[in-house]
Protein backbone atom coordinates (compact mmCIF):
# COMPACT_ATOMS: atom_id res chain seq x y z
CA UNK A 1 0.00 0.00 0.00
CA UNK A 2 1.46 3.30 -0.53
CA UNK A 3 2.42 5.29 1.81
CA UNK A 4 0.65 9.41 2.18
CA UNK A 5 2.55 11.52 4.15
CA UNK A 6 0.62 14.82 5.00
CA UNK A 7 2.71 17.61 6.50
CA UNK A 8 1.39 20.05 9.30
CA UNK A 9 2.47 23.52 10.70
CA UNK A 10 1.32 25.95 13.17
CA UNK A 11 1.05 29.25 13.30
CA UNK A 12 3.97 30.15 15.47
CA UNK A 13 6.19 29.17 12.38
CA UNK A 14 4.82 31.91 10.60
CA UNK A 15 3.65 30.15 7.25
CA UNK A 16 2.33 32.79 4.50
CA UNK A 17 -0.50 31.45 2.89
CA UNK A 18 0.90 31.01 -0.29
CA UNK A 19 3.35 28.68 1.67
CA UNK A 20 0.52 26.76 2.51
CA UNK A 21 -0.94 26.90 -0.36
CA UNK A 22 1.63 25.60 -2.23
CA UNK A 23 2.99 22.45 -0.52
CA UNK A 24 -0.46 21.42 0.81
CA UNK A 25 0.37 21.82 4.40
CA UNK A 26 -2.06 21.39 7.25
CA UNK A 27 -2.44 24.41 9.30
CA UNK A 28 -2.75 24.33 13.52
CA UNK A 29 -3.27 27.78 15.29
CA UNK A 30 -3.38 28.46 18.84
CA UNK A 31 -5.72 29.92 20.47
CA UNK A 32 -6.01 33.83 20.69
CA UNK A 33 -8.13 35.50 23.83
CA UNK A 34 -8.13 39.53 23.91
CA UNK A 35 -10.27 41.07 26.50
CA UNK A 36 -12.03 37.93 27.04
CA UNK A 37 -12.90 36.79 23.43
CA UNK A 38 -11.72 33.92 22.17
CA UNK A 39 -10.29 33.72 18.37
CA UNK A 40 -8.63 31.32 16.13
CA UNK A 41 -5.37 31.91 14.91
CA UNK A 42 -5.70 31.50 11.53
CA UNK A 43 -5.21 33.63 8.25
CA UNK A 44 -8.36 35.75 8.50
CA UNK A 45 -8.00 36.71 11.61
CA UNK A 46 -4.49 37.49 11.60
CA UNK A 47 -4.64 39.55 8.27
CA UNK A 48 -8.21 41.61 8.76
CA UNK A 49 -8.52 41.50 12.83
CA UNK A 50 -6.08 40.99 15.05
CA UNK A 51 -4.24 44.30 14.48
CA UNK A 52 -7.48 46.14 13.94
CA UNK A 53 -8.08 46.10 17.73
CA UNK A 54 -5.58 44.87 19.35
CA UNK A 55 -3.53 47.76 20.05
CA UNK A 56 -6.98 49.50 21.99
CA UNK A 57 -7.64 46.08 23.63
CA UNK A 58 -6.75 45.98 27.68
CA UNK A 59 -5.28 42.19 27.82
CA UNK A 60 -4.63 39.49 25.21
CA UNK A 61 -3.34 36.14 25.65
CA UNK A 62 -2.69 32.72 23.59
CA UNK A 63 -4.20 29.51 24.55
CA UNK A 64 -3.14 26.08 23.05
CA UNK A 65 -5.75 24.00 22.10
CA UNK A 66 -6.37 20.79 24.45
CA UNK A 67 -5.68 17.40 23.97
CA UNK A 68 -8.81 16.37 22.55
CA UNK A 69 -8.34 19.11 19.88
CA UNK A 70 -5.25 18.00 18.75
CA UNK A 71 -6.35 14.04 18.50
CA UNK A 72 -9.38 15.43 16.39
CA UNK A 73 -6.97 17.31 14.28
CA UNK A 74 -5.46 13.99 13.71
CA UNK A 75 -7.96 11.79 13.21
CA UNK A 76 -9.21 14.35 10.34
CA UNK A 77 -5.68 14.23 8.81
CA UNK A 78 -6.14 10.46 8.93
CA UNK A 79 -10.05 10.53 7.69
CA UNK A 80 -8.28 12.04 4.24
CA UNK A 81 -6.69 8.69 3.36
CA UNK A 82 -2.80 9.88 4.96
CA UNK A 83 -1.04 7.32 6.56
CA UNK A 84 1.92 9.58 8.16
CA UNK A 85 2.11 12.86 9.33
CA UNK A 86 5.40 15.24 10.06
CA UNK A 87 3.72 17.85 12.13
CA UNK A 88 6.20 20.75 12.95
CA UNK A 89 5.69 22.88 16.02
CA UNK A 90 7.50 26.41 17.24
CA UNK A 91 9.98 26.47 20.50
CA UNK A 92 8.71 23.98 22.95
CA UNK A 93 10.33 26.19 25.30
CA UNK A 94 7.73 28.74 24.43
CA UNK A 95 4.50 26.98 24.10
CA UNK A 96 3.16 23.50 25.51
CA UNK A 97 2.01 22.64 22.05
CA UNK A 98 4.69 20.68 21.10
CA UNK A 99 4.03 18.47 24.54
CA UNK A 100 0.50 18.20 24.04
CA UNK A 101 1.00 17.21 20.49
CA UNK A 102 3.71 14.04 21.54
CA UNK A 103 0.64 13.24 23.86
CA UNK A 104 -1.92 13.38 20.77
CA UNK A 105 0.62 11.02 18.44
CA UNK A 106 0.78 8.61 21.02
CA UNK A 107 -3.02 8.01 21.09
CA UNK A 108 -3.95 8.34 17.08
CA UNK A 109 -4.25 4.84 15.67
CA UNK A 110 -3.60 4.37 11.79
CA UNK A 111 -1.97 7.66 11.33
CA UNK A 112 2.08 7.81 12.25
CA UNK A 113 2.98 11.03 13.65
CA UNK A 114 6.09 12.58 13.77
CA UNK A 115 6.20 15.64 16.10
CA UNK A 116 8.91 18.14 15.00
CA UNK A 117 10.24 21.15 17.93
CA UNK A 118 11.90 24.04 15.26
CA UNK A 119 14.03 25.07 18.91
CA UNK A 120 13.09 28.77 16.65
CA UNK A 121 9.40 30.85 16.56
CA UNK A 122 8.04 32.16 13.88
CA UNK A 123 10.37 33.41 11.26
CA UNK A 124 13.15 31.30 12.76
CA UNK A 125 10.85 27.96 12.82
CA UNK A 126 9.71 29.21 9.77
CA UNK A 127 12.81 28.55 7.74
CA UNK A 128 13.64 25.30 9.78
CA UNK A 129 9.95 24.09 8.48
CA UNK A 130 10.90 24.70 4.91
CA UNK A 131 13.79 23.04 4.78
CA UNK A 132 12.13 20.32 5.82
CA UNK A 133 9.33 20.16 3.27
CA UNK A 134 11.87 20.41 0.98
CA UNK A 135 13.77 17.63 1.73
CA UNK A 136 10.69 15.90 1.89
CA UNK A 137 9.03 16.37 -1.36
CA UNK A 138 12.58 15.39 -2.38
CA UNK A 139 11.66 11.93 -1.24
CA UNK A 140 13.74 11.73 2.10
CA UNK A 141 12.41 9.44 4.26
CA UNK A 142 10.69 11.31 7.55
CA UNK A 143 12.95 9.95 9.94
CA UNK A 144 16.05 11.14 7.74
CA UNK A 145 14.75 14.11 7.06
CA UNK A 146 13.85 15.03 10.80
CA UNK A 147 17.57 13.92 12.07
CA UNK A 148 18.85 16.49 9.69
CA UNK A 149 17.12 19.35 12.44
CA UNK A 150 20.20 20.02 14.21
CA UNK A 151 21.70 20.76 11.03
CA UNK A 152 19.21 23.29 9.87
CA UNK A 153 19.26 25.01 12.90
CA UNK A 154 22.71 25.64 12.46
CA UNK A 155 22.01 26.83 9.05
CA UNK A 156 19.16 29.06 10.56
CA UNK A 157 19.29 32.99 12.11
CA UNK A 158 16.62 35.12 13.71
CA UNK A 159 16.60 38.07 15.33
CA UNK A 160 13.76 40.62 16.38
CA UNK A 161 13.38 44.02 18.50
CA UNK A 162 10.62 45.39 20.76
CA UNK A 163 10.48 48.71 22.19
CA UNK A 164 9.53 47.11 25.72
CA UNK A 165 10.32 44.01 27.14
CA UNK A 166 6.97 43.80 29.40
CA UNK A 167 4.97 41.52 27.42
CA UNK A 168 7.88 38.89 27.05
CA UNK A 169 7.92 39.45 30.63
CA UNK A 170 4.21 39.22 31.43
CA UNK A 171 3.79 36.43 29.38
CA UNK A 172 7.10 34.20 31.42
CA UNK A 173 9.19 34.46 27.86
CA UNK A 174 11.85 36.61 28.39
CA UNK A 175 13.94 33.84 28.65
CA UNK A 176 17.37 34.34 28.75
CA UNK A 177 16.97 37.89 28.12
CA UNK A 178 15.89 38.41 31.86
CA UNK A 179 19.16 40.50 32.56
CA UNK A 180 18.00 43.57 30.05
CA UNK A 181 14.46 43.91 32.12
CA UNK A 182 14.38 47.55 33.17
CA UNK A 183 17.77 48.77 31.21
CA UNK A 184 16.00 49.78 28.20
CA UNK A 185 15.01 53.48 28.53
CA UNK A 186 15.64 54.89 25.49
CA UNK A 187 17.57 51.35 24.51
CA UNK A 188 16.59 49.23 21.16
CA UNK A 189 17.27 45.29 21.96
CA UNK A 190 18.01 43.03 19.94
CA UNK A 191 16.91 39.55 20.52
CA UNK A 192 17.29 36.15 19.18
CA UNK A 193 16.54 32.39 20.16
CA UNK A 194 18.81 30.09 20.92
CA UNK A 195 19.92 26.65 20.19
CA UNK A 196 18.04 25.15 22.88
CA UNK A 197 14.96 27.33 22.21
CA UNK A 198 15.12 30.62 24.98
CA UNK A 199 15.03 34.16 23.87
CA UNK A 200 18.33 35.31 24.38
CA UNK A 201 20.15 39.16 23.85
CA UNK A 202 21.61 39.89 20.78
CA UNK A 203 22.83 43.26 21.74
CA UNK A 204 21.44 46.48 22.97
CA UNK A 205 21.84 50.17 21.21
CA UNK A 206 20.26 53.86 21.07
CA UNK A 207 18.37 54.83 17.99
CA UNK A 208 16.70 52.70 15.42
CA UNK A 209 19.14 53.75 12.54
CA UNK A 210 22.11 51.81 14.92
CA UNK A 211 19.71 48.78 15.69
CA UNK A 212 18.88 48.26 11.82
CA UNK A 213 22.12 48.80 10.91
CA UNK A 214 23.39 46.06 13.48
CA UNK A 215 20.81 43.94 12.64
CA UNK A 216 21.44 43.78 8.83
CA UNK A 217 25.54 43.32 9.75
CA UNK A 218 24.54 39.98 11.96
CA UNK A 219 22.96 38.59 8.87
CA UNK A 220 25.87 39.28 7.03
CA UNK A 221 28.29 37.84 9.77
CA UNK A 222 26.02 34.78 9.64
CA UNK A 223 26.30 33.97 6.13
CA UNK A 224 29.55 34.98 5.57
CA UNK A 225 30.33 31.30 5.84
CA UNK A 226 27.01 30.39 4.60
CA UNK A 227 26.53 31.63 0.91
CA UNK A 228 24.32 28.46 -0.46
CA UNK A 229 20.63 28.49 -0.71
CA UNK A 230 20.15 32.09 0.50
CA UNK A 231 16.97 33.03 1.97
CA UNK A 232 15.85 35.67 4.07
CA UNK A 233 12.70 36.49 6.03
CA UNK A 234 11.16 39.92 6.50
CA UNK A 235 7.98 40.33 9.38
CA UNK A 236 6.53 42.93 11.23
CA UNK A 237 3.66 43.83 13.92
CA UNK A 238 2.36 46.97 14.39
CA UNK A 239 1.77 49.20 11.27
CA UNK A 240 4.43 51.45 12.23
CA UNK A 241 7.12 48.99 11.43
CA UNK A 242 6.38 48.24 8.28
CA UNK A 243 8.81 50.46 6.46
CA UNK A 244 11.12 49.99 8.60
CA UNK A 245 11.05 45.94 8.12
CA UNK A 246 11.04 47.11 4.39
CA UNK A 247 14.01 49.18 4.78
CA UNK A 248 15.89 46.56 6.75
CA UNK A 249 15.66 44.25 4.56
CA UNK A 250 16.37 46.09 1.58
CA UNK A 251 19.70 47.10 2.91
CA UNK A 252 20.56 43.70 3.63
CA UNK A 253 20.08 42.71 0.11
CA UNK A 254 22.06 45.47 -1.20
CA UNK A 255 25.06 44.70 1.44
CA UNK A 256 24.28 40.77 0.92
CA UNK A 257 24.67 41.68 -3.24
CA UNK A 258 28.06 43.98 -2.31
CA UNK A 259 30.31 41.77 -0.08
CA UNK A 260 28.93 38.37 -0.33
CA UNK A 261 28.30 38.19 -3.80
CA UNK A 262 25.35 37.10 -3.61
CA UNK A 263 23.09 38.34 -6.41
CA UNK A 264 19.40 39.56 -5.41
CA UNK A 265 18.01 36.75 -8.24
CA UNK A 266 19.65 34.11 -6.18
CA UNK A 267 18.64 35.07 -2.43
CA UNK A 268 15.03 33.85 -1.98
CA UNK A 269 12.55 36.76 0.09
CA UNK A 270 9.99 36.00 1.91
CA UNK A 271 7.64 38.76 3.88
CA UNK A 272 5.08 38.83 5.94
CA UNK A 273 3.08 39.52 9.08
CA UNK A 274 3.63 38.57 12.56
CA UNK A 275 0.86 36.01 13.55
CA UNK A 276 -1.44 37.24 16.57
CA UNK A 277 0.24 33.59 18.37
CA UNK A 278 3.79 35.42 18.58
CA UNK A 279 2.57 38.64 18.84
CA UNK A 280 0.86 38.04 22.12
CA UNK A 281 4.11 37.08 23.18
CA UNK A 282 6.41 39.79 22.04
CA UNK A 283 3.80 42.33 22.36
CA UNK A 284 2.33 43.87 18.51
CA UNK A 285 5.11 46.50 18.06
CA UNK A 286 7.80 44.27 16.83
CA UNK A 287 9.72 43.38 13.76
CA UNK A 288 12.26 40.82 12.77
CA UNK A 289 14.52 39.32 10.45
CA UNK A 290 15.61 35.68 10.09
CA UNK A 291 17.73 34.05 7.13
CA UNK A 292 18.65 30.74 6.13
CA UNK A 293 22.18 29.42 4.19
CA UNK A 294 24.13 26.78 3.53
CA UNK A 295 28.28 26.13 3.43
CA UNK A 296 27.28 23.84 0.14
CA UNK A 297 24.39 23.44 -1.45
CA UNK A 298 22.45 20.38 0.34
Amino acid sequence: MNELIAVSVDSGCAPTRSFVEEHKLFFMGMKIIIDDKEYNDEFDFMENVFYNIVESSREFHTAQPPLGQVLDYYNDIKSKGYTKLLDIHFSSKMSGLYDTCVMASKMVEGLEVTVVDTRKVSIGAHLIAKKLIELIERGLEIDEAVSRVPEIIQDTFMEFSVPTLKYLIKNGRIGKAQGLAGTLLNIKPILSVDEEGYISPVAKLRGMKKLQEQMVSNVLEFLERRRESVVLYSIYGSEEYSDIAKETTEKTVELIEENLGIQRNEIELVTGRIWPTIACHSGPAVFGLACYGEKERK
